[in-house]
């Protein structure tokens, strides 16, 4: 029991800055919530962290991060990191962390097309792939102090836009704004391209407008140098963190490093919708009766 209670008191270092007593209080919280499954300390750290220590939105994190992961089988079922359909969208799209951080400790990925042909284009899977990245870019540097996206639209052209499926991206925005334990800062798309409006409109009604506020635009390269450390950038790009496929080596060396801790997720910590405690009707005027 203390190798164990020692296990965790280590996992607990990577959150410093994380209450101890909100650890305990979303502890107890989570064994009235039969549906949902009970986490270790570190676990709940990581909510705690994302959402600044603040224990309501923390525990509305993880009612929507283990809920999504349990319905959402297209995303979160079959995620073997070698199946055809992943290694095919691996082939298609790059996603990478960025080394070092920018002077505010925000850590950052970057993704962009590696084949513009839309015809390969299979936008639900390459939605699953990112969602993959995404989680274990969690798992990697949860405990930042912030987290920036960067999209490079090099390569995009209108007839990804007819590949689009608007369900898949619905949920898919949600699970990043509502689930992902990340302090998401800023979203940067670089090279945009001329129909970014037609896009926007599209997406921004899933985007709150918090994150709408949150998206910089580059058309050239001077302004992203700008606005992320010039060293964390590709070297294709003036930085020196790597060339294009580089980077994507290396992170895919990092997704099969964790392809058993993938399998392992689906079949852990899901919901069990019938141990779900009914909520309260509510009446006129949100009144509970």
């Amino acid at each position: 029991m203390r190798a164990m209670d020692s296990a965790e008191t280590n996992e607990l270092t990577r959150w410093p800055s994380v209450e101890r007593e909100s650890i305990e209080k979303i502890k107890q919280w989570l064994t009235t919530q039969q549906h949902l499954p009970q986490l270790e300390a570190h676990e709940i750290a990581l909510f705690l962290h994302a959402n600044y220590g603040n224990e309501e939105a923390s525990r509305r994190t993880i009612e929507n991060y283990y809920t999504l992961r349990t319905s959402h089988l297209e995303c979160f079922a079959d995620r073997d990191v070698f199946s055809d359909p992943i290694q095919t969208a691996l082939r298609i799209m790059m996603f990478t962390t960025l080394p070092g951080a920018t002077k505010e400790g925000y850590k950052m990925v970057y993704t962009r097309l590696l084949i513009s042909d839309a015809s390969e284009f299979n936008h639900p899977q390459i939605l699953k792939l990112m969602t993959m990245c995404l989680d274990l870019w969690v798992r990697l540097e949860g405990n930042a102090n912030g987290h920036i996206m960067l999209t490079d639209m090099q390569g995009m052209h209108l007839g990804h836009m007819t590949k689009l499926n608007m369900g898949a991206a619905k949920k898919h925005m949600f699970y990043v704004q509502e689930a992902l334990p990340i302090r998401l800062k800023q979203i940067h798309f670089i090279n945009v391209v001329p129909f970014m409006n037609r896009l926007m409109f599209l997406m921004r009604p899933f985007m709150r407008k918090d994150v709408q506020e949150m998206i910089n635009m580059h058309v050239e390269l001077g302004t992203l140098r700008d606005a992320i450390p010039v060293e964390s950038l590709p070297n294709e790009y003036g930085g020196t963190a790597g060339t294009f496929q580089e980077l994507h080596a290396s992170f895919k060396d990092k997704l099969y490093a964790n392809s058993d801790w993938f399998r392992s997720m689906e079949s852990r910590n899901l919901v069990d919708e019938a141990k779900r405690l009914p909520k309260p009707r509510r009446y006129l005027f949100g009144l509970y009766g």
